[in-house]
């Protein structure tokens, strides 16, 4: 099985056994990693932040996607500052997305948002033992692979933004952590 066909039955495999978002949390995620792909860095950690606090209003979803969503904020709050693009002037909802008012603080150590074994199920390829050494880009594209399924899945409409934008790209993320 080729890579692309592997993330394929991959998010079949998280339409079936995960637990599925709301279409308006759906497309929040759809919004912030598509954010985070194009280097709007400020436009990923705001959906973010938003994302979490739509988790909190919804029953059942798997602590996995809350760690996901950690890890991609976190990384977009790292490569704020280098953000090349002209900063996002407005928000979703036609705020400042520099607002620091309403922010949920992410700390600098993101080890803390690292996925644990339960996870290991809703994650798209375990790390290779001999890759050890690429733990933080592995939790990265992990964590895109899984909000990318859990978005395809929830929100339809975002589905043709995020292939163009997303889904070869992680599929040669996903060809560097498989054995052929």
């Amino acid at each position: 099985m080729n890579n692309a066909e592997y993330f394929s039955a991959y998010i079949l495999k998280l339409k079936s056994e995960c637990p599925l978002l709301d279409e308006t949390a759906g497309h929040t995620i759809a919004s912030m990693i598509i954010g985070y792909r194009m280097g709007l860095f400020d436009r990923a950690v705001t959906q973010g932040e938003k994302a979490l606090k739509l988790f909190k209003n919804l029953d059942g979803i798997p602590g996995v996607l809350s760690k996901a969503v950690m890890i991609v904020a976190s990384d977009a709050r790292k490569k704020l500052p280098g953000q090349v693009t002209i900063k996002s002037s407005f928000n979703w909802d036609g705020g400042d997305p520099t607002d620091d008012s309403s922010r949920i603080p992410l700390d600098d150590d993101d080890t803390k948002y690292a996925f644990c074994a339960d996870s290991t199920k809703y994650l798209a390829v375990a790390l290779p033992q001999e890759k050890v050494d690429i733990r933080d880009a592995y939790m990265l594209d992990t964590a895109l692979m899984l909000l990318y399924g859990v978005a395809v899945c929830s929100s339809p409409m975002d589905e043709q933004a995020m292939e163009e934008h997303l889904r070869d790209y992680l599929i040669q993320r996903l060809g560097l952590y498989r054995d052929q």
